[in-house]
């Protein structure tokens, strides 16, 4: 019976054993268990589309906005924050707050840039523990008119003076047929005129006409010249 004391004191430093392993089991547990829910939750985050890709023509405008869509099977509020990595790349929101789903506005500038393949990279974090990348290329296509050529040339006309009744100016009348005339110049006294504006290629058709407090005189009979 000496030693029941002894046996009592062994069960006890056995128990607290027991329990001592029973407690970091536990808190191991509680710590896989967290790191399997972290773990779930971002492979059930959606991002679409996984890349964009936008196509321009240097000197033209802007291609169209993409949108990209962050979705998850949850109703709680959870931060959403997005950056990019270039000056030509815009993406909005920066910073907001999310549920189930949220859409992203990303847009490129192409203003003084020139023919070639661009790349970007637009980041997308939900929370503290996902982590996205979406690659984003701008393909810019030289352009294929040339630079605008000068088309219209002037066409100089002279003519002489009315001298049996007094005027007060001359009219010249411009057109592309015969009795059709879509320009009318009034040059005052002087005999002879500067008609410019004229379309390479085209053929024009001329009359000059006399006018005083009195009315209009008759036109002159029509002279035709080709711009070349």
């Amino acid at each position: 019976m000496a030693n029941t004391p002894h046996i009592a004191q062994a069960r006890r430093h056995t128990c607290c054993l027991a329990l001592s392993w029973f407690l970091q089991i536990g808190t191991i547990t509680f710590i896989c268990l967290g790191l399997a829910s972290e773990g779930l939750a971002t492979h059930l985050v959606s991002v679409t589309p996984t890349s964009l890709t936008y196509y321009a023509v240097q000197g033209a405008s802007n291609p169209p906005s993409k949108t990209i869509t962050v979705s998850r099977p949850y109703s709680s509020s959870a931060t959403l924050t997005a950056s990019d990595d270039r000056s030509w790349l815009t993406v909005s929101p920066t910073s907001t707050s999310m549920t189930s789903s949220k859409n992203l506005t990303v847009a490129v500038n192409t203003s003084g840039r020139g023919a070639g393949t661009y790349n970007a990279t637009v980041t997308i974090k939900v929370g503290t523990w996902y982590t996205k990348t979406v690659p984003v290329t701008l393909v810019i296509s030289p352009t294929t008119s040339s630079p605008p050529t000068t088309t219209t040339k002037s066409a100089t006309l002279s003519w002489s003076a009315v001298t049996s009744t007094p005027i007060s100016g001359y009219k010249v009348y411009v057109g592309e047929a015969p009795g059709q005339y879509s320009r009318t110049i009034t040059v005052g006294t002087v005999t002879s005129a500067t008609v410019n504006s004229l379309t390479v290629g085209k053929t024009y058709y001329f009359v000059v006409s006399a006018y005083n407090s009195a009315g209009e005189g008759p036109p002159s009979p029509y002279v035709i010249k080709t711009i070349q």
